[in-house]
C-alpha cells in the first residue's frame, strides 16, 4: 500500500493506493472497493483533488472526475498513450498536464520526449525547444508557489534544466551543483517563492533562492560521502527540516540516520533514541501539532512529542512492521491510517493499538495458496510476505499473525489428514499451527542459525509428522515429529538453496527438489538425492501427477517440462509462452479427471491441458495476462479454481447467489441479515476479551439447525455439511466430531448460560461452519459472512 488520502472534507472517505489499483472507503476504512476497474498508473492532481489519470493494460488513456467512481476513455490526440511512462499534474490548474515517455528501449528512466496538454489531456503537443534529444529524462516536478516553473531531472549524472514558461523553453541550472552526482529527488521551499532544494546521491544537499540559478551547500554536521534517501520540512515550521541518510553503521555507528536541521539546513545534528535497526522510510507531522512527528521504518512506526528528541514504538496491533505510508487525519490526528506492505491499519488513539482494515482490498502479490481438503472453503494464502485466511472460498480475507511476530513467510503446508495443523516457512524459521492458523509457535529445535530462513516446505501425505525443510543457506532438514526437532540431510548443490520440493504421494520416500537450474531426486526420503535434470535456465517450479506419480512435471522458462519415468529422461510441452520472458510459476491437477492440468504463468494467466499436457488453453476472462503464482482447485469441486497474483487472489467457477451478510452490534438485541432488521433473543456481550452471543437465531438464518439437550447442557449444531458440538462449562467443542480447543490462547472462554440464555463463543462456531468474521472495535459491531 504506498499511499493512503484521506478527504479533508469528509474524513471516513478514504483512498488507497497499490501502485496498479485505487480502493475507496466511504467508512473510515472498514470496507474497501476497487475503482480503477483495471486502469493503471494511477496519477492524481493533489491528495485533495478528485480528479485522477491513468491507462489500461492495452495502453489507451482515461480520465476520472470522481475520484475514480467513474472513467472515461480520453482520445489524446497527438501522442502515443501507449508509450507514456508517467503523468505530471499542475497542482493549481490541474487541466494541465504533462506526459514523460518511455524510452525506445523501455528503461525505467523515461526517454527523450516530454509532452503538455492544457485540455486535460485530449490533445498534446511535444515540447523540445532546450531538450537534447539523447535525455534521458528521470522526474519532472513543479513548483506549488509558481506553476509555471518546471524542473527535468535528467539521467544520474546530467543534472536539471527549467522552464519557467510551462515548458516551451528550458535552459540547465546545474551550475554549482557537483558534477557526476545524480539528483535523487528536489523539494520546493514554503518560505520562498522561488526557493527549493536539490538532494543528492552523495555530496548532500543544496539550496537556491533564485529558482536554481545559483545553489549553495547545506550539509554541516550530515555525514560525508553517504547517500541521502530522504527530506522532508516541517509544515508548520518550514526552518525546520529532517534527512535520512543511507543506512551505513561505519558512519553511523549507533544505527541512527535521522538528522535535523533548525535552520534551513545551515547546520544538521544526528537525532538518537531511536532502535538500532530502524530503517527510516519516512516522517509525517501531526497536523495540529508539529512537535509531535512518527517515523515509519522496516520496524513499524515511531513516535515523538519533541521534535524527535525522544521516541517512543507504536506497533500495538500493527500485524506487519513493514510501513510505506502514513496518513494522519487533519480533523482529528488521534485517527491514522498506516499503509504496509500488507494492506491497511487504522488507529483511533494516536497509535497506541491499531487494527487491520483490509476488507475488500484485493491487489496484494499473492505468490501461494492452499486448500483445506476436508473444508475447501477454507483457504489460505502467502501476500507480500504474510499469511492470510479465507473461510468463504475467498470472498473476504483476515491476516493470521497470531505468534508470527512479523517473520516473512515464503510458504505454507496443511496437514492432509488434520487439516487444522498448518506450517509456515519463514525468514525466522519454521512455524506451526495446530487450530488453522489462528496462533503460531516456533518450531526450530535443531535447525541452524543460518538455517532460520527458510525458503519451501513439504510434507509427507501418508505420514504427516514427517516433513522437509529447505533453507536458503544452510542446506535441507527433515523432521520425523511435526517439527518438534529437526535434522540436516544431504542437500543438492546450490548457491540459494532449494526453492521447490515435492512428494510423490505414493511412494513418499521419493522427494524432488529444484536449485536455481536443476531437479533433483531422491529415493530414500533425502538421505542422497541425483540429478536428473539440467535444463537451460532456471526451473521454477516443480508437480507430480497424482494419478501417476511416476509422471513428473517441472516448469521453466518459456514452457514445461514432463518426464513419464521419475525424471530419466524429459520432454518439452508446447505452452506458446515466450521463452524470454515467460515461465511457468504452478502447476495443478484436477482431482477427479487428473489428465487435466492447470498451469498458472508469468505474462500469460492460467493455461489448461486436458491431455496431460500435449495441448493448452488460455483461460483468461476476467484475469488477463497476469502473473499467477499459484494455481489450486477445490478437491471437492473440481470446477472451482483459485489463481495467486500479482494483483490479489481470483477465482474461477461457479459462484453462489445466497451470500448472507449479517451485523451484530455488542448491547444490541437486534442483527442486520443482508440490510434487513431481526430481533435477537439476548445481546451480544464480550466476557474474557471475547464475544458470545445466543447463536440460535443467527444459525437458523443461515439455514442450519441448533439442538439444545437441557440434561446434557450441550448445544449441537448443523450446517451444511458440517457439524459442531459444545457443552456449557467446556473449553472443549467437537468439529465434524473431533476434538478441539474452543480457544486455544484462553481456557477461560466456554459457553454459558447467562439470564437464561446460552451464550456460545461466536468466532469458534461460525468459523468452523466457513462463515467469514470482521471485528470493527471502532464501531464495536460484528460482520459475518456466510457463503453456502
Amino acid at each position: 500500500m504506498y499511499n493512503i488520502v484521506i478527504d479533508p472534507e469528509n474524513p471516513s472517505r478514504l483512498s488507497a493506493y497499490t501502485g496498479d489499483s485505487v480502493f475507496h472507503s466511504t467508512d473510515g476504512g472498514e470496507n474497501w472497493r476497487e475503482v480503477n476497474a483495471g486502469i493503471a498508473n494511477i496519477t492524481t492532481a493533489s491528495s485533495s483533488s478528485s480528479i485522477l489519470y491513468g491507462k489500461s493494460p492495452d495502453g489507451a488513456f482515461f480520465r476520472s472526475t470522481d475520484n475514480g467512481d467513474h472513467w472515461t476513455a480520453v482520445n489524446a490526440a497527438g501522442i502515443v498513450t501507449a508509450d507514456i511512462g508517467a503523468i505530471v499534474v499542475n497542482p493549481v490548474t490541474p487541466r494541465i498536464l504533462y506526459a514523460l515517455m518511455v524510452s525506445p528501449q523501455g528503461y525505467l528512466t523515461y526517454g527523450s520526449g516530454v509532452f503538455r496538454s492544457v485540455d486535460s489531456g485530449n490533445h498534446w503537443t511535444q515540447l523540445a525547444t532546450g531538450l537534447a534529444q539523447g535525455d534521458d529524462i528521470i522526474s519532472l516536478a513543479i513548483n506549488p508557489h509558481m506553476p509555471t516553473a518546471l524542473y527535468i531531472v535528467i539521467n544520474e549524472t546530467a543534472g536539471i534544466i527549467r522552464s519557467m514558461d510551462g515548458g516551451d523553453h528550458w535552459m540547465n541550472v546545474s551550475a554549482g551543483l557537483p558534477e557526476g552526482d545524480g539528483i535523487r529527488s528536489l523539494v520546493f521551499d514554503t518560505r520562498i517563492s522561488a526557493g527549493l532544494y536539490a538532494v543528492t546521491g552523495s555530496h548532500g544537499i543544496f539550496h537556491s533562492t533564485d529558482s536554481g540559478d545559483h545553489w549553495e551547500a547545506k550539509n554541516a554536521g550530515l555525514p560525508q560521502g553517504e547517500s541521502l534517501v530522504g527530506f522532508i520540512i516541517d509544515p508548520s515550521a518550514p526552518a525546520t527540516m529532517y534527512a535520512i541518510v543511507g543506512y551505513d553503521y561505519s558512519v553511523s555507528p549507533d544505527g541512527t540516520n535521522l538528522f535535523r536541521s533548525t535552520d534551513g539546513g545551515s547546520q544538521w545534528t544526528r537525532m538518537h533514541g531511536i532502535p538500532n535497526d530502524a530503517y527510516i522510510g519516512s516522517v509525517v507531522f501531526d497536523p495540529k501539532t508539529s512537535s509531535t512527528l512518527y517515523l515509519t521504518s522496516g520496524e513499524g512506526i515511531l513516535r515523538s512529542t519533541d521534535r524527535g528528541v525522544t521516541w517512543a514504538t507504536r506497533n500495538v496491533g500493527l500485524d506487519d512492521l513493514r510501513v510505506i505510508a502514513l496518513a494522519i487525519d487533519s480533523d482529528t490526528p488521534s485517527h491514522m491510517y498506516a499503509g504496509t506492505q500488507s494492506g491497511v491499519f487504522r488507529t483511533v488513539d494516536g497509535g497506541k493499538t491499531w487494527t487491520e482494515t483490509n476488507t475488500g482490498i484485493t491487489d496484494m502479490n499473492v505468490t501461494v495458496l492452499a486448500v483445506n481438503p476436508l473444508i475447501p472453503s477454507t483457504l489460505y494464502a502467502v501476500a507480500q510476505n504474510r499469511v492470510f485466511r479465507s473461510v468463504n472460498g475467498g470472498t473476504s480475507w483476515s491476516m493470521l499473525d497470531g505468534g508470527l511476530a512479523g517473520a516473512n513467510a515464503a510458504g505454507i503446508v496443511i496437514n492432509p489428514r488434520t487439516p487444522s495443523i498448518l506450517y509456515a516457512a519463514t525468514d525466522d524459521g519454521v512455524f506451526r499451527s495446530m487450530d488453522s492458523g489462528s496462533h503460531w509457535t516456533a518450531m526450530n529445535s535443531g535447525l541452524t542459525q543460518k538455517g532460520l530462513n527458510t525458503r519451501a516446505l513439504a510434507i509427507n501425505p501418508r505420514t504427516p509428522a514427517t516433513i522437509y525443510c529447505s533453507t536458503r543457506y544452510d542446506g535441507l532438514f527433515r523432521s520425523f515429529n511435526s517439527g518438534t526437532t529437526w535434522t540436516a540431510i544431504d542437500t543438492p548443490p546450490s548457491d540459494y538453496g532449494v526453492s521447490c520440493l515435492v512428494v510423490d504421494p505414493i511412494s513418499p520416500s521419493t522427494l524432488y527438489a529444484n536449485t536455481e537450474g536443476r531437479v533433483y531426486r531422491s529415493t530414500n526420503s533425502g538421505t542422497s538425492w541425483t540429478m536428473v535434470l539440467n535444463p537451460k535456465g532456471a526451473v521454477n517450479s516443480l508437480a507430480i501427477n497424482p494419478a501417476v506419480p511416476s509422471t513428473v512435471y517441472a516448469g521453466t522458462w518459456g514452457n514445461a517440462l514432463r518426464s513419464a519415468n521419475k525424471g530419466a529422461t524429459w520432454a518439452a510441452m508446447n505452452m506458446g509462452l515466450a521463452s524470454n520472458s515467460q515461465c511457468v510459476m504452478s502447476i495443478a491437477f484436477d482431482p477427479v479427471t487428473p489428465a487435466t492440468m492447470y498451469a498458472g504463468t508469468e505474462g500469460r494467466g492460467v493455461l489448461r491441458s486436458p491431455n496431460n499436457g500435449t495441448t493448452w488453453t488460455a483461460m483468461n476472462t476476467g484475469l488477463g495476462n497476469a502473473n499467477v503464482r499459484s494455481v489450486v482447485i477445490n478437491p471437492r469441486t473440481p470446477s472451482i479454481l483459485y489463481a495467486g497474483t500479482d494483483g490479489g487472489v481470483f477465482r474461477y467457477g461457479p459462484v453462489s447467489a445466497s451470500t448472507k451478510v449479517i451485523q451484530l452490534k455488542i448491547g444490541s438485541t437486534t442483527m442486520h441479515v443482508d440490510g434487513k432488521a431481526v430481533p435477537l433473543e439476548a445481546a451480544p456481550i464480550i466476557m474474557n476479551s471475547r464475544t458470545l452471543i445466543p447463536l440460535r437465531s443467527l444459525i437458523e438464518t443461515l439455514g442450519g439447525r441448533v439442538i439444545w439437550s437441557p440434561s446434557a447442557r450441550t448445544v449441537d449444531m448443523f450446517l451444511g455439511e458440517h457439524s459442531v458440538d459444545v457443552a456449557v462449562g467446556g473449553n472443549i467443542g467437537y468439529v465434524n466430531d473431533k476434538g478441539v480447543a474452543i480457544d486455544p490462547a484462553n481456557p477461560k472462554v466456554v459457553p454459558l448460560i447467562i439470564s437464561g440464555r446460552t451464550m456460545l463463543p461466536l468466532r469458534f462456531v461460525t468459523e468452523n461452519f466457513g462463515c467469514s468474521v470482521v471485528w470493527a472495535a471502532a464501531t464495536k459491531t460484528i460482520t459475518i459472512t456466510y457463503t453456502p
